[in-house]
């Protein structure tokens, strides 16, 4: 009787034991797991600050270079451009009555050209375009593919416009302003939409036009469309892109966003 106790007894040492120790490997592979996922967090959020990091030190190294070229245009080529036609000027009244049609083309050609190389200036000036905002930035470029005749455009804002912050206005306006220059390069288009809409809630802007479009599964990995998409991330916005082999390009970006104080 006493060695059935004993047996028992045993029985149950032992299995408290394995419970014990299937309790302890089970908590030490749970806490394994848990820190291993940790690790991978911490690993995954590193990564995603380091590649912030080098996106937004690539758009500051872009928007100086941005910068520095809107310089050379208004202070060196704009300066040059602006003595060549007081000089023009200056030499009108010596031409000879049968030339001065054409010299006065010549003249007003040179004008026009001036014209465009400072609007391009501002729109590639960092301070000039957070100077104005968004909404007339975006006006002005529209306004500088309109005289270039280049397509036609249809602009429209709905909404009550508000202010949002400088620097994602930048932003916005450079991904469009790479559109809009897409468009004119490679598109082939004759017919550009621009829509802006200011939401309650968010900022949505989209571009579309009727050109010959592209396969994005081959161009998913062009440089030009990777900025975009780094750019919008860098501003916590959503960038969709719609296209296809001739059936135009559709660009949407929608910015969550607070009107902020005027």
């Amino acid at each position: 009787m006493e060695n059935e106790k004993e047996i028992i007894s045993l029985i149950i040492y032992v299995s408290v034991l394995i419970v014990i120790l299937i309790i302890f490997v089970v908590s030490f592979f749970l806490a394994y797991q848990r820190r291993k996922t940790e690790l991978l967090i911490e690993k995954a959020q590193e990564r995603q600050k380091f590649e912030q990091e080098l996106a937004q030190a690539q758009t500051e190294i872009q928007e100086q270079t941005f910068k520095n070229i809107s310089w050379e245009l208004h202070d060196n080529i704009g300066q040059l451009l602006s003595v060549a036609k007081m000089q023009l000027n200056m030499l009108q009244n010596d031409i000879p009555e049968d030339r001065k049609k054409g010299f006065e083309e010549a003249s007003n050609v040179l004008g026009q050209g001036l014209k465009e190389l400072r609007q391009l200036s501002h729109s590639l000036n960092t301070d000039f375009v957070s100077k104005i905002g968004l909404q007339e930035s975006l006006e002005n470029e529209v306004k500088r593919f309109k005289r270039l005749n280049f397509l036609r455009i249809e602009y429209n804002v709905e909404g009550e416009p508000y202010v949002i912050d400088k620097k994602d206005e930048i932003i916005i306006f450079r991904i469009f302003q790479e559109c809009f220059s897409n468009v004119v390069k490679y598109s082939k288009a004759s017919l550009l939409t621009i829509l802006v809409k200011y939401l309650p809630t968010e900022l949505y802007v989209n571009a579309t036009d009727n050109g010959v479009g592209f396969d994005i599964e081959k161009q998913s990995e062009g440089s030009g469309l990777i900025n975009i998409k780094k750019r919008a991330e860098l501003i916590g916005a959503e960038i969709s892109i719609k296209t296809g082999k001739n059936e135009g390009v559709s660009v949407t970006l929608t910015y969550p966003t607070k009107p902020s104080e005027k």
